[in-house]
């Protein structure tokens, strides 16, 4: 008489399984071979006979759990996932893997339906075990060859981010030491590189200061951005993003602005319109990969001076900022400079007053007398007399652009010294 221990599955079941093993095994392993479509993001497919390990493992796992109606141990699902496990590892998709263990799961499943469909002791709860056993070991399974595939590939981002960060320190530094060593370096990350960079040093300012994560912030919304094939962002710092732009040709300053003025929007989006201000300093174009150190440098000083000139943030071009580095270089000189334009000026100014000084700036800013006391929240001839005040200590007419000039340079000289 056929007669089971624990499970509802006869033993003569078993047994008959247990001697197809080998053959059952084979057939898994050809299927898997010929069924699962192995390519270049899964590496090498394992060797016939490696499959027909791993499909062994499979079937004693399932014979020793039904036999004994309990669920498996992890070290029997350890040996079953290891297979996978180690192809995993070396994968850039998982999902060929766990198809391989699904189409195995099926050639065992239909064997054992088929041996199983014609048994004098067949019965729909026996089936329901029996899928039961299989399925449940099979889920098992994936979910561990997919743990495991998930830390591999989040070592290797891990490892990836650390050499992008690398490669992206010694462009910027330009601490490598041959153009095409570092070309080498990017072509092993599939990085391609431009033929040279324009580099821009990002901040982003929520409230009125400078954020502590705001390069990892601007770096998030970047990504959502449409950036060219080869440009290159990375957050050097809690605080910094930089961007460096292949520039093939014509200067991209402009594309640079626009690229900025979208990022503006998107940090407005995340913390509210007006909350949330980006502070962007551009460098110029220079030839070259080694070009890119010097536009960076350039890209920093533009940051640095348009926190002085601009508080409250915005985009500052290097090259738009050269007559104040070259003044700002020489501090005795700037100095001279102000004191010669403004010096009679800033000795008028008293407490209570009004302001000359912040007339006069509003006055070359908007450059209409309507628009500045509409800025001040003054009468029109209000403004019109401190003008006419601010003409006579600064020895010279304000309708003239030269001296409009001279005296935009000396305001801005002075936020700086």
């Amino acid at each position: 008489m056929d007669t089971t221990s624990k499970s509802l599955l006869p033993d003569s079941l078993l047994a008959d399984l247990a001697r197809r093993r080998a053959g059952l095994a084979r057939h898994m392993a050809r299927a898997v071979v010929t069924e699962v479509a192995w390519d270049a993001s899964t590496g090498a497919p394992p060797e016939a006979a490696a499959i027909a390990r791993a499909c062994e493992a499979g079937l004693d796992l399932f014979l020793a759990t039904a036999r004994e109606a309990r669920p498996p141990t992890p070290e029997e699902l350890r040996r079953v996932a290891q297979l996978g496990i180690l192809q995993a590892r070396g994968s850039r998709s998982v999902e060929p893997v766990l198809a391989a263990y699904r189409i195995a799961a099926r050639v065992a499943w239909d064997a054992i339906l088929g041996a199983w469909r014609n048994h004098p002791r067949a019965t729909p709860e026996a089936m329901v075990v029996t899928a039961n056993y299989v399925f449940t070991a099979l889920d098992q399974v994936a979910a561990e060859v997919t743990h495991t595939y998930l830390v591999a590939r989040e070592q290797h981002m891990q490892r990836g981010t650390r050499a992008r960060a690398r490669l992206f320190h010694a462009l910027i530094s330009d601490t490598f030491d041959s153009e095409f060593a570092v070309q080498k370096q990017a072509l092993a990350l599939n990085q391609a590189l431009a033929a040279g960079y324009l580099a821009a040093v990002c901040k982003l300012l929520v409230g009125k200061t400078e954020s502590e994560r705001g390069g990892e912030t601007l770096f998030e919304l970047a990504a959502g951005l449409d950036l060219p094939v080869r440009a290159f962002a990375h957050a050097t710092d809690p605080q910094t993003l930089v961007v460096l732009w292949p520039a093939e040709g014509a200067d991209p300053g402009d594309r640079v602005r626009e690229f900025a003025a979208s990022l503006q929007v998107e940090a407005e989006k995340r913390f509210g319109r007006g909350r949330a201000r980006l502070r962007a300093g551009l460098g110029s174009f220079h030839p070259g990969l080694r070009g890119i150190s010097r536009s960076y440098l350039e890209a920093q000083q533009a940051v640095d001076l348009g926190r002085k000139l601009k508080p409250d943030g915005g985009v500052q071009h290097h090259d738009e900022l050269v007559p104040y580095l070259v003044l700002v270089q020489n501090p005795l000189l700037a100095e001279r400079y102000v004191n010669r334009l403004l010096g009679r000026l800033l000795a008028a100014e008293r407490p209570g007053k009004g302001s000359l000084i912040e007339t006069l700036e509003a006055y070359l800013t908007r450059g209409s007398v309507k628009d500045t006391a509409g800025a001040l929240h003054l009468h029109r001839h209000t403004v019109l007399y401190r003008l006419e005040k601010i003409g006579d200590l600064v020895d010279g007419k304000l309708d003239d652009p030269g001296v409009k000039l001279h005296l935009q340079l000396a305001l801005e000289l002075r936020k700086l010294i």
